[in-house]
Order: C-alpha cells, then structure tokens, then sequence
C-alpha cells in the first residue's frame, strides 16, 4: 500500500479568519490504513476517536467568532496556551506525524508549528476534484452527500471534534478513489469549478454563461481557481 498507513486529521477554531488570529480550539483525529485483503493489497481506512483542547488565545474572543463556534471567553480562561495543547492533542507532532489532512488546509495550516516535514491534504480541494458534483464543497454538506450519518457516538456540533470527524470520514471516501500520492496532488493542483461562485450568474454552469461574461471575467484579479476554470472554458469555447 501507499505509505504512510496513518493520517492525522486536524481542525482549529479561531478568534477570526485572518492569519493574526488565535486558535481557541484544537481537535485531531487518526485515520488509519489497515490491509484487509493480503491477495490484493486492498486497504481499509479506519477513523478514530476525536481529541481536543480549548486553547487560551491570550486575547478576548469576539462576539462574531463566537457565534460560528459558541465558544466564549469562559471556556478557555483557564485552557492551555497552543504549545501545550498541541503535546496533548497532537503529542507526535514534531516526529512521527508525516501527512496531515484538514478540510481548507490553507486556513488550518498557519496555526500550527511549520515543520517542513509534514505534507498536507486539502479534503476541499480533493473532493472540488473527485466529486464535483457535490451541491457544496463544505464538510457538512459532503459528510452527509457522501451517505454518511451522525449515529450514536458521534461528538457535539459545530465544535472541533466534530468538524474534524466529518472530515476524517469525507478523507476515507477520497482515499477509496485515490491514494496518498494522489490526494497530496490533487491538494496543490488548480480546480475547473463546475458553477459560477458568485455575481449576476451564481449557481450556473461556467459552460453555459455568455461570452462577453467570460471575456470580463478573464480581466478580473480573481482567486486562482476562477481565474484557471475561466481560462479552461474559453480554450475549449475555442476549440470547437
């Protein structure tokens, strides 16, 4: 099989959006490779229990982060700054963690300690390539396009623990299509997005909108993603 045989999953709520930002909470989950058939090399991924850890971001939360993750000031007063965090939730991370995966690894990424070793799996970007007929792109609405319940046992909502568990079952779906390799790939590789992610033609397919639309689009200083699908249909416009 494809090495490595174990994945840490990670997720962090955050005072913001922005990289100046704090962590207020970290959660991490182990997916693991298990060879179920010898004969044929045939891998089973397996997802594991959920830990995680408030973490005291040395600043006030503000009322608008709170409202996305309903943790408020209290709950991390007494919690640990991150370095502490990360050896009780992550305690391998400076040896023997190889590849991490996080649903949006470009936001995750910054709060964690840069070691050069560790390769990164966007879940986002993995499944925008392997299943880009999902309604949505996000973890929750992937967890359940992609057949997956709640069931018994499942951890809280809208918490770390929970949205790392969501996307630890969406990385055990990409790894049924592709492997390591390929999912490491996918992660750095630019998306042809299906619909139009914003303005007058939001929701339709970029295979459907005008011309003219197009061409205004190609001189806009979008995402790298709007402008390489842009690009891709107005090269295959002129190949027919």
């Amino acid at each position: 099989m494809t090495k490595p045989a174990l994945i840490h999953v990670v997720d962090v709520e955050t005072t913001g959006l922005l990289e100046t930002d704090r962590v207020v909470e970290l959660a991490a989950v182990e997916v693991t490779g298990v060879v179920a058939d010898p004969t044929t090399g045939l891998v089973q991924w397996r997802v594991g229990a959920p830990v995680s850890s408030f973490v005291n971001p040395q600043r006030p939360i503000p009322p608008e982060a709170s409202g996305v993750h309903h943790i408020c000031d209290e709950d991390v007063s007494g919690a640990p700054w991150l370095g502490d965090a990360i050896g009780e939730v992550l305690p391998l991370w400076e040896t023997t963690v190889d590849v991490v995966a996080a649903h949006n690894a470009k936001f995750d990424k910054p709060f964690l300690p840069p070691l050069a070793v560790k390769r990164w799996i966007c879940t986002w970007r993995c499944s925008m390539h392997v299943f880009p007929d999902a309604p949505s792109f996000s973890n929750g609405a992937l967890f359940y396009y992609l057949g997956f319940k709640r069931g018994l046992g499942a951890p809280a909502p809208h918490r770390a623990g929970f949205d790392v568990w969501m996307t630890a079952h969406i990385l055990t779906r990409l790894l049924e299509e592709r492997s390591v390799d390929d999912l490491l790939k996918l992660s750095r590789k630019a998306v042809v997005l299906k619909r139009v992610p914003f303005g007058k033609h939001f929701n339709e397919l970029w295979t459907e909108i005008p011309d003219g639309y197009l061409d205004w689009a190609s001189k806009q200083d979008f995402e790298p993603d709007v402008k390489f699908t842009v690009k891709t249909e107005i090269a295959r416009r002129a190949a027919l």
